[in-house]
């Protein structure tokens, strides 16, 4: 259905240059009539090119000779994409720019990932970087054998076992008292890393 404006078929304005009497009497009270158009109007003149009028939720999106309801943009009527995100005119498939040259996997048992993150929040470069325990104590001092040498096993064991019945000599007493020393230095530093024991 479209609304047609019933207008007078006289001019408007006599030869004095005064609106017709037929005008004024439509001026006051205008007319209007319903009237059926059957046919397509052409987007040329005006119209939609197309007798199907869009539904709830749908948009008449152009072809170049009419308008087509539709629920969607169509693929061929999408711009082309430039920048990190990249695809031509008319394609739903998009290319992502490359920013790190050497992709895969990084970080394992004995290494850990260092990423290089730029201000969009791209990775731009990645590599595997060794864990390096820290050290926590020397030994050496501990068993007071700094430009000495060392204790053997069999002498630390000798030290620990004694002989029943008897005092430890002064160089067993000093490897066990060392050997305290060691336990307590290791107890603190397991403490100190948030280690109960």
């Amino acid at each position: 259905m479209a609304t047609v404006v019933n207008l007078p078929t006289s001019a408007f304005v006599d030869d004095k240059g005064y609106i017709t009497r037929a005008w004024q009497l439509w001026l006051l009270n205008p007319q209007f009539q319903q009237i059926t158009i059957s046919g397509v109007v052409a987007v040329t003149s005006g119209g939609t090119g197309n007798g199907t009028a869009p539904g709830a939720g749908q948009i008449a999106v152009g072809n170049g000779s009419a308008y087509i309801p539709t629920t969607f943009i169509p693929a061929s009527a999408l711009p082309s994409l430039s920048g990190d995100v990249t695809t031509p005119g008319g394609s739903l498939v998009t290319t992502l720019a490359t920013v790190n040259g050497t992709p895969g996997a990084f970080g394992n048992g004995s290494t850990v990932p260092t990423l290089t993150i730029n201000a969009k929040g791209l990775v731009t470069a990645s590599s595997s970087t060794s864990i390096t325990g820290a050290s926590v104590m020397t030994v050496a001092g501990a068993f007071g054998c700094n430009g000495k040498t060392a204790q053997t096993s069999s002498a630390v064991s000798a030290a620990v076992a004694g002989t029943a019945g008897a005092a430890y000599t002064a160089v067993e007493q000093g490897i066990i008292n060392n050997l305290v020393t060691l336990v307590n230095q290791l107890r603190t530093a397991l403490v100190s890393n948030g280690i109960a024991v």
